[in-house]
């Protein structure tokens, strides 16, 4: 593979840049990166004097990162993403972060070690994604003095941020929300732990459609509904058969009909359909988080309960035809987003676009 071929595939290291800079990694994380990216012979020998070295190695994985660090002089060598991060975990001594982006990359390769259909890594851990992530996280850091409590992304999309708040913060809970139900096994991959703990439960729905009371969130799950009203209509269906029988008498008496007895049995179908089947509790809310606004419209801040703690990212990357909302300055998203109380607002300039943070309560 050419070296611009890879940078184009494996851009997704200039995000790992990031992360490392934030963790206090950067310096040992750019041996491999010039290694790679930069193709620097120095730092490709330097790497691989180092995974010979290390303890407890498979000697066949050391074989097969050699061979990714000298790809571009075997023609025989096929580069494959889990391979590649393999290699970033090894080197980065089991990284939490890297052990998790293993997993999740695990998920979509074949039985060969191709990943064909995952999606693209470049796009959520590109260096603009990672910085606008960790910067939330670092002003958020001087805001919150304790627990974070339970928190709810809109729009979580697979979820690599949720990593950064576990990492700085007590989470009690959290909810990553998202139409795409795709999205929901893919995205448990990253946080095995917490899920087995019930600290992170991906949802899907539309979060335009959430139930607010007060401050806890609710919403309907119409795969549990239709089980329910199967269940409901089924017990229905047994007690009318049961009063056919019970009230044989009084039926032939003409003191009450068939027609009747179903209409009482079945007197209250729509309004339990309605306000009790399928709703789920999600519990209190202490903390909305929606870094995608610029891909829906205001709907769901205007249904947010007042005296909600919300942070929000938005971007001026109006040419993106993906986005359908975007702000041209922080003023436009201060009056498109208005907040009782703003704890942070500001700018940040990714090179591609300037993305725009609120936090504060609404």
């Amino acid at each position: 593979m050419k070296l611009s071929e890879f940078q184009q595939q494996y851009h997704w290291m200039n995000g790992l840049s990031e992360y490392f800079k934030f963790t206090g990694q950067e310096e040992r994380w750019e041996h491999i990166h010039k290694a790679l990216y930069h193709d620097n012979w120095y730092r490709k020998r330097d790497v691989m004097i180092e995974l010979c070295g290390m303890a407890n190695s498979n000697p066949a994985h050391v074989k097969a990162w050699m061979n990714v660090l000298l790809h571009d002089k075997l023609e025989d060598v096929e580069l494959k993403p889990q391979l590649i991060a393999t290699l970033f975990r090894k080197f980065m001594r089991e990284d939490d972060f890297l052990v998790n982006l293993c997993r999740f990359i695990n998920y979509w390769s074949g039985e060969d070690g191709s990943a064909a259909d995952m999606p693209d890594i470049n796009d959520f851990l590109s260096r603009g994604q990672v910085r606008s992530k960790l910067w939330m996280v670092s002003e958020l850091a001087k805001i919150v003095d304790g627990p974070l409590g339970t928190v709810v992304f809109y729009g979580g999309w697979y979820n690599f941020i949720a990593h950064f708040l576990y990492s700085q913060f007590d989470i009690s809970k959290v909810y990553s929300l998202d139409i795409d139900n795709r999205v929901v096994v893919p995205s448990k991959r990253l946080y095995p732990n917490e899920v087995a703990e019930g600290k992170f439960i991906p949802v899907t729905i539309d979060v335009n459609k959430v139930n607010w009371d007060n401050k806890t969130l609710g919403y309907t799950d119409y795969d549990l509904r239709d089980e329910q009203i199967n269940r409901w209509m089924e017990k229905q269906e047994k007690r009318y058969q049961k009063s056919l029988i019970d009230k044989e008498s009084e039926i032939k008496q003409g003191y009450t009909t068939k027609e009747e007895i179903r209409q009482n049995l079945f007197a209250d179908k729509d309004k339990l359909f309605e306000t009790e089947f399928g709703l789920v509790d999600l519990g209190t809310v202490n903390c909305v988080i929606n870094t995608s606004c610029e891909h829906m419209d205001n709907t769901w801040y205007e249904n947010l309960p007042a005296g909600t703690f919300v942070i929000l990212q938005t971007n001026d990357y109006f040419s993106n035809p993906q986005h359908s909302n975007c702000c041209k300055d922080i003023e436009e998203v201060k009056k498109k987003y208005p907040m009782d109380n703003i704890m942070y607002a500001g700018d940040l300039d990714t090179q591609l676009y300037n993305r725009f943070m609120l936090i504060g309560v609404k």
